[in-house]
């Protein structure tokens, strides 16, 4: 992998990079410094909150998001059986987030954290207090990966995703909202395929089909921030869906800076985040192919 990067992406996260940006470093399997694994799932633990989810932000004492409890729980839980009381905590504030409509939603208590990282349009696509669509993909996918034993609750959660696709094949970002988001829909295919949706279903299909359409677009107008989703469509079925993983790959190689990281569109220096979801989607991407 390191090969066809240009330049030096494991530097740049480790000095750059939170507890997330370096677990997705980890889970490249590429290189990792020894004992790497254990003095990140230390600070894991040492900032997480009583209710076992993790600060927003990865900030101490901000209060606990389930949008970074779900992605980090997805990725540790790969990790060895050294780290099994750390996931149960992190399962159960997942657990406890579900709503009674069977989406997951955010604490009220993070609108200001939210508002403060993206402004007032962080409402738009991000709301505190209702079920999001995009964030239940992310927890549905997160349960699955420990094997979380409640299919009532998995059930709920995949049934409030199947029922609330759009016409075109996308989803509003929660229920009610007037428009479809593009940007979701990676994160429910995963979170459907994880919890078992036949790939034949209706829903699987035409949320498979939009996600490639924009891709396509995404790739056209060289979107680095979309190439995120690129692996969210599984095992290519065709000679096109492969060429898209392909140029996703090159896209990556050729916008990746020489500090090693990835440039977010209207930024002026790379981000630890994106830069960490594209090695591992660069990874991810290799590894379908």
């Amino acid at each position: 992998m390191g090969n066809e990067l240009h330049h030096d992406f494991q530097n740049f996260i480790l000095s750059k990079g939170n507890i997330a940006d370096k677990v997705r470093l980890i889970t490249t399997n590429y290189k990792i410094p020894s004992g790497l694994q254990n003095d990140v799932m230390e600070d894991l633990h040492d900032i997480m909150n009583l209710d076992g989810g993790v600060p927003f932000g990865f900030k101490r004492g901000a209060p606990s998001s389930t949008k970074d409890t779900a992605e980090l729980l997805n990725l540790i839980s790969s990790f060895n059986d050294n780290y099994k009381d750390i996931i149960k905590q992190m399962t159960a504030f997942i657990v406890s987030r579900q709503k009674n409509d069977g989406g997951f939603g955010e604490s009220l208590k993070l609108d200001p954290h939210i508002e403060d990282k993206w402004g007032g349009i962080g409402r738009d696509w991000y709301p505190v207090g209702t079920s999001i669509t995009w964030l239940t993909g992310k927890a549905l996918e997160a349960l699955c990966s420990v094997n979380y034993e409640d299919t009532e609750r998995l059930r709920k959660a995949r049934d409030f995703l199947l029922h609330s696709q759009y016409e075109d094949g996308n989803w509003p970002d929660y229920k009610g909202q007037q428009i479809s988001d593009p940007l979701g829909t990676g994160n429910i295919i995963r979170g459907l395929r994880a919890v078992g949706v036949d790939t034949d279903n209706k829903v699987y299909v035409n949320g498979r089909v939009a996600l490639l359409q924009h891709l396509s677009e995404c790739l056209e107008t060289s979107s680095i921030f979309d190439m995120a989703d690129l692996t969210a469509i599984g095992k290519p079925q065709s000679e096109k869906e492969t060429q898209i993983l392909k140029n996703g790959i090159e896209l990556i190689i050729n916008s990746q800076k020489e500090d090693g990281g990835w440039v977010p569109l209207g930024a002026k220096r790379s981000d630890p985040e994106l830069s960490s979801v594209l090695i591992l989607e660069f990874k991810k991407t290799h590894d379908l192919l």
